[in-house]
């Protein structure tokens, strides 16, 4: 089959390009991507993919574009998790690059969106896009075309929706169906899992019958790597017993609070587990790395260096995970993956709601309190005294209230090639017109 893909990321999330991988040993893959992103494809050019740049938009049409695109900031519906979409939105304004006015327009339309005049959706937005410029025209032997949340461009998935031909979008992250407001009612969704289908369902308004259980590409290397060489057989990443902590933001205000709780948490290493060593992973895409270097100077932490490539990076990272005493962090992806490995993953819910209300807010997203801090059965420190008592209790190895079971029974590991063929089968089915339930 010939295949359109919309695709994101492929400069940063390594599985996307494994599956575009996956997809070109036996079908035609056409990449839709804008110019100026040319460069973000260059580790697919040895497979033998078609690459169409899309038309940027220029003069009249780049002035009414940026005016619709205000007007659905201000109108555009939201999902049902407004706490996730505000909040998530008021962070990215927190990026140094946005000009002045922008920042002061963005936030100002940002804020008169909370008053009950939400009324366009996502797919008038989209009709809208082509009222200002016509639809694209595609290879019309193309049979499906795969895409991404974020939707990568919305012009062009616009005009992808006017070919009447099967589209798939692929929810990349967890959080995605309760922050981002580009989910369209006319295409079909995978996602990980089914507590994530039914995230999709309630809080985006999805038809249950249009989304369809996936699993998590970025989580097959997980099942890889626990399934290669023996734990017993790596190397030990650090020379003394050590809680690894992964950090969950890159946005420079948002990390100064994040890596200030670092050092206290480092302090009260330094009174209760004197021997030990706090290993820090840096958030990859914080662009100011010099707000660690502070960190990096206490006596009791180390500082997970980034490696050379992909694979070796990701091994650091599921090496250090599996040999920790234990997996700290304030709402990440991270603990949930830390959440397949033996070591007990506890997200740190101490914020001081007043002076770190930020920090707070990132803790209690949406996905979060849903799936790492819904109750009993997760590992959860929410105050100085729980984190000395956990400190106490990880000294002594008395960890067996301190299981993952919660995290790991609302999805099943699968290799990458088993998600893959799954992929490719519930889309093949769905081309056919058949059933989409598969069995592999």
């Amino acid at each position: 089959m010939k295949i359109g893909v919309l695709a994101q990321y492929l400069d940063t999330r390594q599985d996307i390009g494994d599956i575009l991988r996956s997809l070109a040993l036996q079908h035609e893959i056409t990449i839709y991507v804008r110019p100026t992103d040319l460069v973000k494809i260059k580790s697919l050019r040895d497979l033998k993919i078609a690459v169409i740049t899309i038309p940027a938009f220029s003069g009249q049409e780049k002035i009414l574009i940026l005016v619709w695109q205000y007007l659905y900031l201000l109108l555009g519906q939201i999902p049902k998790s407004s706490y996730n979409y505000y909040m998530t939105e008021h962070i990215k304004l927190l990026n140094s690059d946005i000009k002045p006015f922008q920042r002061f327009l963005h936030l100002s339309l940002l804020t008169l969106s909370r008053l009950p005049i939400k009324f366009m959706r996502y797919d008038q937005f989209l009709n809208g896009l082509l009222l200002i410029r016509k639809e694209a025209e595609f290879d019309p032997e193309i049979d499906f075309f795969l895409c991404f949340t974020q939707i990568y461009h919305d012009w062009t998935f616009a005009s992808i929706l006017q070919q009447k031909k099967p589209v798939w979008v692929y929810v990349y992250s967890w959080d995605h169906p309760c922050k981002m407001k580009t989910f369209s009612k006319k295409v079909n969704y995978l996602v990980w899992h089914e507590g994530i289908k039914a995230d999709t369902a309630d809080l985006q308004e999805i038809n249950p019958t249009k989304i369809h259980v996936l699993g998590a590409t970025q989580f097959a290397y997980i099942h890889d790597f626990l399934s290669s060489k023996p734990t017993s057989q790596r190397s030990a990443p650090v020379h003394s017993p050590y809680i690894y902590l992964g950090c969950a933001t890159g946005y420079a205000n948002l990390a100064k609070q994040e890596i200030r709780y670092c050092a206290l948490i480092a302090e009260h290493m330094l009174e209760n587990l004197p021997h030990w060593t706090l290993v820090i992973k840096p958030y990859p895409f914080l662009k100011n790395t010099a707000l660690y270097d502070h960190l990096g100077c206490l006596p009791n932490v180390v500082i997970h260096q980034k490696a050379v490539g992909y694979d070796d990076s990701r091994y650091q990272k599921f090496n250090k995970i599996n040999q920790a005493r234990a997996f700290f962090h304030f709402g990440t992806t991270m603990g949930y993956e830390a959440g397949y490995f033996k070591t007990p993953s506890f997200l740190l819910d101490f914020a001081d709601p007043k002076k770190d209300k930020l920090l707070n807010g990132f803790i209690h997203q949406y996905q979060n309190d849903k799936y790492l801090n819904a109750g009993e059965g997760y590992n959860v420190i929410r105050s100085d005294a729980e984190l000395i008592e956990v400190m106490k209790h990880l000294a002594h190895e008395n960890t067996d209230d301190y299981n993952n079971d919660k995290i790991r029974q609302t999805m099943e590991l699968d290799s990458f090639d088993g998600i893959t063929r799954k992929l490719i089968t519930l889309i093949e089915a769905g081309c056919r017109n058949e059933p989409y339930e598969v069995n592999l």
